[in-house]
């Protein structure tokens, strides 16, 4: 019998093909909604901080608990701090000149008022001003955090608080040992010296 012509062998390619690409539209809103939830958690948790930004500024009193403001040694003060922008002495200082009360204060914003005290306290501490007996206390109505302890200058004792808000940081120091009791006239003097912006 003659041969059928038979077509030859036809080799059919049987490798899966790869489905068509999808839209990366889908990736990109889960990747949106991700970020737009992101930043309102983080603007929800930081509410308060954003709020605080430059809420105050410093503008201290003429007299200040029956002392009145030194102008000049305020002057002297502010040439030995002048090194840092926006940076300001203040004293207070009696007539018999047993009490004094003396203020560095720094207007700025700041996010994170913790982290502020700490470098403050830190330079404090490689310019060689020791704080003993430091922690923690009630900032008071103007937020923020405050930490007092006890120091010597001098060889006068003093009482040292330092703290830290949205708008400012500041040094309150004051000739006398009670380091509570300094607490609250730093706190009564930061109620006085921060109006609202």
């Amino acid at each position: 019998m003659p041969e059928l012509d038979q077509p030859e062998d036809v080799l059919v390619d049987v490798t899966p093909v790869a489905p068509p690409p999808r839209s990366r539209r889908r990736l990109w809103r889960t990747v949106t909604a991700v970020a737009v939830l992101g930043a309102a958690a983080f603007g929800v948790a930081f509410a308060d901080n954003f709020a605080d930004l430059g809420a105050y500024r410093y503008d201290p009193p003429k007299t200040f608990d029956g002392l009145p403001f030194v102008p000049e040694a305020s002057k002297a003060k502010q040439s030995r701090v002048g090194s840092e922008s926006g940076v300001s002495a203040t004293t207070y200082l009696a007539g018999d000149q047993q009490r004094m009360v003396f203020l560095t204060v720094s207007e700025r914003h700041i996010f994170l008022p913790s982290s502020e005290l700490d470098d403050l306290l830190s330079r404090q501490r490689s310019n060689g001003e020791e704080i003993a007996d430091l922690h923690e206390v009630d900032p008071g109505d103007r937020g923020g955090v405050m930490k007092c302890g006890r120091a010597d200058a001098e060889g006068h004792a003093i009482a040292v608080c330092d703290w830290a808000d949205g708008s400012m940081w500041g040094m309150y120091s004051e000739t006398a040992e009670d380091v509570d009791a300094v607490a609250a006239h730093a706190r009564d003097f930061r109620r006085q010296a921060e109006v609202p912006s």
